[in-house]
């Protein structure tokens, strides 16, 4: 693993929770797999104090669980997390078609637009994909207006994006992807409630089936 290097001690805790979480999402430290404090603390170039603090924060967010006399390990991706987050995903991106289409107009459309250019011309890096696939979404949570519902979906992001990279392995079209998203956005340009959320549903019903369809528990 190549984890970057802290470089100011005040963020040494900061920096290896970022460092670690995001290898966790990105599947570079698979699912079940054991970690190991001294490779960790050696591959991030800091001390065991703030990496300790790191992985206990890790801990509290569910990404890691420490087995007494066994040691730390990475949570599994198990069916009844996925569907539960994907039941949240699906209420709450419908509600933000269903707030978003009165509210739409020509600069929104431009912007949606945009974000979905960026999406197609990263389609050959995978990693870049999922993220700009997540500015997409949340673009749609920030063009709503609703702020708690923003907060909301940008908290389950991270999770959404740890599914989306276990979807890439699993061998999801990036091509697919983006077709569906150019679904969603002619729904929106055509200001029609139903099939804009409809092509919501489909995308996110597609990317649940996939992983369930390949987990591995």
């Amino acid at each position: 693993m190549n984890f970057l290097k802290a470089e100011q001690p005040p963020l040494f805790k900061d920096h290896a929770y970022k460092e670690i979480k995001k290898a966790i999402i990105q599947h570079e430290i698979e699912p079940g797999s054991m970690l190991n404090e001294r490779s960790l603390s050696e591959s991030l170039g800091i001390s065991r104090t703030p990496l300790k603090l790191a992985l206990q924060q890790l801990e509290l967010e569910g990404w890691i669980t420490s087995v007494p006399r066994k040691g730390i390990f990475i949570k599994t991706i198990n069916k009844r997390d996925v569907d539960d987050i994907f039941q949240l995903r699906k209420a709450n991106e419908v509600l933000v078609i269903e707030l978003l289409i009165p509210l739409i107009d020509d600069e929104a459309i431009h912007r949606i637009e945009v974000m979905d250019k960026q999406l197609f011309a990263n389609k050959e890096d995978p990693v870049q994909f999922v993220y700009y696939d997540s500015s997409f979404h949340l673009s749609l949570a920030e063009l709503s207006q609703n702020l708690r519902l923003y907060q909301l979906i940008e908290n389950l992001t991270d999770h959404f994006n740890w599914y989306r990279f276990a979807s890439l392995k699993a061998g999801k079209s990036l091509d697919e992807i983006h077709f569906e998203h150019t679904l969603i956005i002619d729904g929106l340009k055509a200001g029609n409630v139903r099939q804009a959320t409809d092509a919501v549903i489909n995308h996110i019903d597609k990317a649940h089936a996939t992983i369930i369809a390949n987990l591995k528990e």
